[in-house]
């Protein structure tokens, strides 16, 4: 068998093969043998058909059959005598093909990039974990008792911490997005951040019974995706103004909320978790110079179904999310990003497994008693979960991932 390799750029291989016209002719033989054998036809019995007849009734399918076998050998032991590994399905054209003369096609497809991996051992690394202070403390507890903050009707004026209830009539939809005409008993917290300025502004200082007309611009990344990037005019009728009354930070508040003994405990717990936070950010920036440098220090191609693949993903997420997208200057955009996504996975895999890092069981058992505690259920349910929505293999990736980089962490020079 004649194999003629040619090497194109990202990772893309071209194969022209040719079989040789003895083994077509014999593999013609073996299958005209077993049409033979297993042929029903009027007037002869099995094996008795003779190949004019043969070729008469199941040419053509005899023909795909032998094309299919010979192709299929000789791509495999093409790929192996040229020790290639295909990541992607081969692609057969020019195809020259009859029963008495040699077999002639070409493959092409795409292989896994050749890695020669440099510096992941003794890289010189900064990590700063921030130093929580009294006054982080004492936010997170501001921030609890936002949480936990009752709201009581007030009969006055609104202000800016107040919550109203408000009826909603649509004057003026510019996308005609919004289908209901009327939304009642609106629950709008002023005082919250993630309120949209023009309700802030729009209602503040109005009373019960009072009306106003409020035009508001959603943003394109809007959460409620029936509102993004729409305009709409809205009559609001204050229905109720209620006032937020703050919990006291007291040793009640400790055991109402958290079933601590007292204020103090509270704060070490609170003071606990911002130290964790704190150095688990610490590990994620750590993480994140330690994928930058290897990716710096390990360029190659990279093939272009896999970027493409990406893209296309980022393309069609946008596409929800946004009413006008750019699909031409996305992809300019987001290629370097997607690149670097890709090269790292080829690089993470390859570190896995040259240094022998592997998942296992209790690897994959860990993660899900983590997500179970995280989503408050069963380990049992958290599989069930997992399982239906298919991500075991993602999580493996995952896992693995997070070994090897346990394993570089462990192998650098880390100032503190």
């Amino acid at each position: 068998m004649k194999v003629t390799v040619i090497t194109e750029p990202n990772c893309k291989r071209i194969l022209k093969i040719e079989v040789p016209q003895e083994e077509v002719g014999t593999e013609f033989k073996n299958c005209f043998d077993l049409y033979r054998t297993k042929a029903n036809i009027s007037g002869f019995r099995p094996g008795k058909v003779p190949i004019n007849l043969l070729k008469q009734r199941f040419g053509e399918s005899i023909k795909a059959d032998v094309f299919e076998k010979l192709v299929a050998n000789a791509l495999s032991n093409a790929i192996k005598q040229e020790n290639l590994d295909p990541i992607s399905k081969p692609k057969i054209s020019e195809v020259d093909f009859d029963e008495n003369k040699p077999l002639k096609f070409k493959a092409e497809f795409e292989v896994k990039p050749e890695i020669d991996l440099k510096g992941y051992k003794g890289l010189k690394l900064e990590k700063r974990v921030r130093e929580v202070t009294d006054a982080d403390v004492d936010n997170s507890l501001k921030l609890l008792q936002q949480k936990y903050a009752e709201f009581h009707s007030v009969n006055r004026k609104c202000h800016d911490d107040d919550m109203v209830i408000v009826d909603l009539i649509k004057k003026y939809d510019k996308l005609n997005k919004l289908k209901e005409e009327k939304l009642e008993n609106i629950e709008i917290d002023l005082g919250s951040e993630t309120v949209l300025k023009e309700f802030k502004e729009g209602l503040r200082g109005m009373g019960i019974g009072e009306m106003k007309e409020i035009q508001v611009k959603y943003p394109e990344d809007y959460l409620d995706k029936r509102l993004a990037g729409d305009e709409i005019k809205y009559l609001a009728i204050v229905k109720e103004v209620k006032e937020k009354e703050l919990p006291e930070l007291n040793d009640e508040f400790a055991k109402n909320i958290a079933h601590l003994k007292n204020l103090e405990e509270l704060r070490k717990t609170v003071n606990e978790e911002l130290i964790r936070k704190a150095n688990n950010d610490a590990t994620n920036t750590l993480r994140s110079d330690i994928i930058k440098k290897l990716i710096e220090k390990n360029s190659f191609e990279i093939p272009e179904s896999m970027i493409e693949r990406y893209l296309q993903s980022v393309t069609e997420d946008f596409k929800k999310r946004y009413k006008d997208v750019d699909e031409f200057q996305l992809r300019q955009n987001y290629r370097s990003i997607g690149e670097d996504i890709i090269r790292w996975q080829f690089i993470y895999s390859e570190i896995a497994k040259i240094e022998g890092i592997k998942t296992n069981e209790e690897d994959r058992a860990k993660w899900v008693r983590g997500y179970a505690k995280a989503y408050n259920m069963s380990e049992e349910t958290a599989r069930q979960t997992l399982g239906q929505a298919r991500k075991f293999d993602e999580i493996d990736d995952t896992i693995l991932e997070n070994k090897v980089l346990d394993f570089i962490t462990r192998n650098s020079e880390i100032i503190s």
